[in-house]
């Protein structure tokens, strides 16, 4: 399933990088996620719960951050396996000043697969999700910026 969008943030690139690689910030902004704990620069173990349609349940795994350019972006790996089966995804985060020159456009595309008892649930709902919770984060992150973040 491929993934992408865009979202404008009223911070520069580089206050906008800084909420992104904020564990805090990425807590209260990711919905569901229950720990985000460091094992390095770049590499996180994670717990989310998610509570929608036949893929709830708790689903543990990692988010790693790769080729990583401070105020420009990066690519984020997710893995996470659960009661219903597994999630990988690849995403390339993108920052660019803005075109008006008022904060920053950030941009994401990748893909997602799954696979388990949690395939048989659909694609189209399986990507009904997966932009509902991606929406969600970014609102959420949004939102720390409108409030100084971190």
């Amino acid at each position: 399933m491929q993934i992408s969008g865009s979202k404008h943030f009223p911070t520069t690139p580089q206050k906008t990088y800084a909420l992104l690689t904020n564990r805090e910030v990425l807590m209260r902004a990711m919905p569901g996620l229950k720990s985000l704990e460091p094992k390095s620069e770049s590499y996180y173990n994670a717990e989310l719960e998610i509570g929608v349609a036949g893929i709830k349940g708790r689903y543990k795994g990692y988010l790693e951050l790769q080729d990583v350019r401070p105020g420009e972006g990066y690519k984020m790996v997710l893995h996470g396996e659960g009661p219903m089966g597994f999630m990988d995804s690849t995403v390339l985060v993108s920052l660019e000043p803005a075109s008006d020159g008022e904060g920053t456009e950030l941009t994401y595309s990748g893909e997602a697969k799954v696979g388990g008892t949690v395939a048989g649930v659909g694609q189209r709902m399986l990507s009904g999700v997966a932009k509902l919770i991606i929406g969600q984060f970014f609102n959420g992150l949004q939102k720390e910026a409108k409030a100084g973040g971190a």
